[in-house]
Formats: C-alpha cells, structure tokens, sequence
C-alpha cells in the first residue's frame, strides 16, 4: 500500500511536484495505543496501528511548505478534492486525534465540511458530514445486507457493523493507493475559474479515461470531451467534471487537419444536457433536459494545444487569457437518485464574433452519476 503511495509522489509524470508537496507532508510513523489512560476495552485497532506504524498522517500544510507565504498551497490532502463554483474541498490526512476520552472515535481525515474517523470498538471507518443533520454514512463497503441499502435514493438506513469492520481502515487506504496505482486520479488546478483566477495544483478526484466505467469520451470533427462525476455527500450532490481540447497531430490516427475538421479554432455556444434518474419503485428513467448558453458563463475558443476563455456571451464577450492544455469546468446536479448525464456541446468553427461557418453540435458521451462504496 505505503508502496504504490510513494511510487506515485515519486513519479512526476503521474504528480508533478504536487507528490513531494504530498510526501514531505507525512510525519514519521509511531505507535499507537489507544488503550493507554483505558477507555476503550477490546479496542479493534491492529489495522489502525499498521497504517500509522509507516507514516503518522500529513502535518499542517503551513508547516510542511516549502514555497514562500504567498504560494502557499493548501490543497495538497492525500485523498485530494474537487472544485465546483465558488466551492473548493480537499480531504487532508489526519494525525491521529483520540478526541474525548468518552469518545470510541479516532479522527483520520478532514475536509472543510467533513470528517472521517474510526470506531475503535469495531475498527468500522465512517463518513460524517453536516447535511440531512448530522449524516453517518459507512466509508468502506460492508458485508451486511444493510450497508448495500444506506445511500440508494437518498435513504439512510440503520447502519450495523459487520465481522470485517476490524480491517475497514486498511480497506479505505488500500483503495485509495490503488486508485493512485491506477491513474484513476490526475493532477491539476483545483482552483481553476474561480475567483481570482489562481494556480494551485491538487489531486482532483474525478475519474480519468483509466476509469473504463465511470469515465466517458467522445470526439466530434476533432474536438474531445472527457466526462465523469464523483458522489459529495456532504454536499447531496454529484459533481461532474467536463474537460474539453482540440486534438493535435500527436493524437495520431484520431487527428483531423484543419482543413479536413474545416476550421483552425472553435468557439464554445451552448450546452444541452440530458440527466436521466432512476427510482427504486418504477423501471422507467426520470429525465430532466438542461439547455442554456455557454458553461458556468464561459465561452472557452479552442485551438490545438489550448483555448481562450471568454466571458459573458453576445456582443459583451471579455477576452481572457490563453491557457495550454485542454479547458476544464465543474458543475454539479441533485444526488437524490443515481443515474447518468449525457447530452451535446455546441460550437461555432472560427469564434462567436469572427464565424467561420456553421454551429455543429459535439457529443457528449454518457457517464454514470453513482453512489460510491468508498467515501474520501
């Protein structure tokens, strides 16, 4: 596990410098006896125990930077975060915090509007958050028929601990190294479009093309749209990441020339979304069809190797500045029911003020909006 953790900070082509921000952060492992001023009885604490013995958690993010006060970046939780609006979350590894000591919790992760900890009673990891009043949701899968049933439509059950809580912890480390393993994770600016207009790097949590299952793609006379939404229950909602780019000739047989595609930039009009739903009682899908110009106000131009962002739309638009790579945004829909959202960009070839010819629609592929098993 600790492994493939350190092979990723490691590897800067898969963190950049973001991993040894990230393993610079850790603080040496130690024991830990939660028995010690004997509060918890039969306390199930050997998989808390292996994973602390390695490392012991990430220290403040003041403390561990390297960079000067004014590029401080607080953004660099192991389990990373994700960016939607206004709104920007990441989910910091805790040192081990005992709390109370009428208390069987240990705190191990924490965001801004949540928390994770473990109880020492049953080794059970748990999601905690302030929506529906104070919401407890299992952050590892368990065995019980119950647990299978505690998020499906919105639903929370009684939750009941099962004969592998004990090694829940390991199970919720394990799955988030292998995910890192995987590239099921990508690096990028979490603060993308939003106020400010800052760069700071972070483990973003929605799924990339190594997903097979909850990662869409699609291309259009060139243009690409990559697709895919992670489950916030702290938020009730699922938020959805749509990455956009021309293609460039280093995309190989997939890559079509100007003058095959028929234009050299494109610029973003409209978005048309279909969000299908599906309640536990009826067959058929609940849809709800978005329509409405640009994305989050962004009209992004697009050109091999970057766009332009442009704001506002019509004759008021505000050239912003030109970015490399491919352009990203996040929005967010309802997590009352699973589902999937698919639907069409539009785009006019040359830009809105200088057509070029006609608007032509590019697909957006479905991707699933989905409870997840594990929470981070």
């Amino acid at each position: 596990m600790w492994q493939k953790i350190e092979q990723w900070c490691d590897d800067e082509n898969r963190s950049g410098t973001l991993g040894q921000e990230i393993k610079s952060s850790f603080e040496p492992g130690r024991p830990l006896d939660p028995n010690s001023r004997g509060r918890v009885q039969n306390a199930k604490t050997s998989a808390l125990k292996a994973v602390y013995a390695f490392y012991a958690g990430q220290c403040d993010p003041m403390l561990a930077a390297a960079a000067p006060p004014h590029r401080f970046n607080p953004f660099t939780g192991l389990f990373g975060g994700f960016q939607a609006y206004h709104i920007i979350s990441s989910t910091r590894w805790m040192e081990p915090d005992f709390g109370d000591d009428d208390q069987p919790f240990v705190i191990i992760a924490k965001s801004d509007m949540k928390v994770t900890v473990m109880n020492l009673n049953s080794g059970q990891v748990y999601f905690l958050s302030d929506a529906q009043g104070n919401q407890t949701l299992l952050a590892t899968p368990n065995a019980s028929e119950s647990n299978q049933r505690t998020i499906i439509g919105g639903v929370q059950e009684e939750i009941t601990d099962s004969l592998d809580s004990k090694d829940s912890i390991l199970r919720w480390f394990e799955e988030h190294a292998n995910r890192l393993h995987q590239n099921i994770y990508s690096v990028g600016n979490i603060m993308s479009h939003a106020p400010g207009d800052q760069t700071m790097y972070s483990l973003l949590r929605y799924p990339t093309l190594a997903d097979t299952v909850n990662c869409s793609r699609a291309v259009t006379r060139g243009v690409e749209i990559v697709t895919s939404a992670i489950f916030v229950p702290e938020m009730e909602v699922f938020v959805y990441s749509i990455r956009i780019r021309l293609l460039t000739p280093e995309d190989g047989e997939e890559y079509l020339s100007p003058e095959v595609r028929g234009f050299d930039t494109c610029q973003l009009l409209a978005r048309h979304w279909r969000i299908s739903k599906y309640s536990p009682n009826s067959n058929v899908p609940l849809v709800d069809e978005v329509r409405g110009e640009g994305v989050i106000g962004l009209y992004p131009l697009l050109r091999e190797g970057g766009y332009t962002n442009y704001e506002g739309g019509g004759d008021a638009q505000h050239q912003g500045g030109h970015c490399r790579g491919y352009f990203s945004y996040q929005s967010l829909t309802d997590s009352d029911l699973p589902g999937f959202l698919e639907g069409s960009l539009q785009f006019r070839p040359g830009s809105l003020a200088e057509p070029s010819g006609e608007v032509f629609d590019v697909r957006v592929a479905p991707f699933p909006l989905k409870y997840s098993q594990f929470l981070y």
